[in-house]
């Protein structure tokens, strides 16, 4: 059984990148050293929600494929963060691939496992 995944879609339920993240945490950083707590609370939230909303994809795509990706193929296409390009720093799919290779999927393409087994 083959699946081919779409991520580009998946930008609709996280961030990725090198920057984005980093600048929400500069913010944070930010708001705290001018006391101002509840506003640093707020963006270290969406950092947060961040996390929780890929974890969230993953086990959404395993339940959808009766519980289990164990043998299964899967192919992803549109792994880079940013469009035209092959940038893949801190790419929320890498983080969406470690979690299928963690739950023993069949394959990946290349670039997806070398980029999670560094991460």
């Amino acid at each position: 059984m083959a699946v081919i995944l779409f991520l580009s879609a998946f930008s609709a339920y996280s961030f990725g990148g090198s920057c984005f993240q980093k600048d929400i945490l500069n913010l944070v950083y930010l708001c705290e050293s001018f006391g101002l707590q509840e506003v640093a609370d707020y963006w270290h939230g969406v950092v947060t929600m961040n996390e929780y909303q890929k974890k969230r994809f993953s086990h959404m795509m395993v339940s959808r494929m009766m519980n289990t990706v164990t043998g299964k193929r899967i192919a992803i296409f549109g792994f880079a963060f940013k469009k035209d390009t092959g940038d893949t720093r801190e790419t929320a799919s890498a983080f969406v691939c470690r979690d299928l290779l963690e739950e023993r999927c069949d394959t990946l393409p290349p670039a997806a496992i070398n980029h999670v087994q560094r991460s």
